[in-house]
């Protein structure tokens, strides 16, 4: 099995297990293919960490938005 193949197996179980969403598989999923299944392993792990770098972005977002719109932390 490839690099790729063995982490999306492995990020699957873990969405099957409510730690990650559909959604961050599915995406992950389609960059993989994109780069292709053979890719190297810095190029896969560039990748991951942009999609980490996304969705700690959006975390920050939806703090914000709470904070501002409903106060406190």
């Amino acid at each position: 099995m490839t690099a790729a193949g063995q982490f999306i197996a492995e990020l699957h179980n873990e969405r099957r297990r409510g730690k990650v969403s559909s959604e961050t598989e599915l995406h992950l999923k389609h960059v993989f293919r994109t780069l292709g299944w053979e890719a190297s392993t810095p190029t896969l792990a560039a990748a991951v960490g942009e999609e980490i770098d996304r969705l700690e972005r959006e975390a920050a977002t939806l703090r914000k938005l709470r904070g501002d719109l409903f106060g406190g932390g």
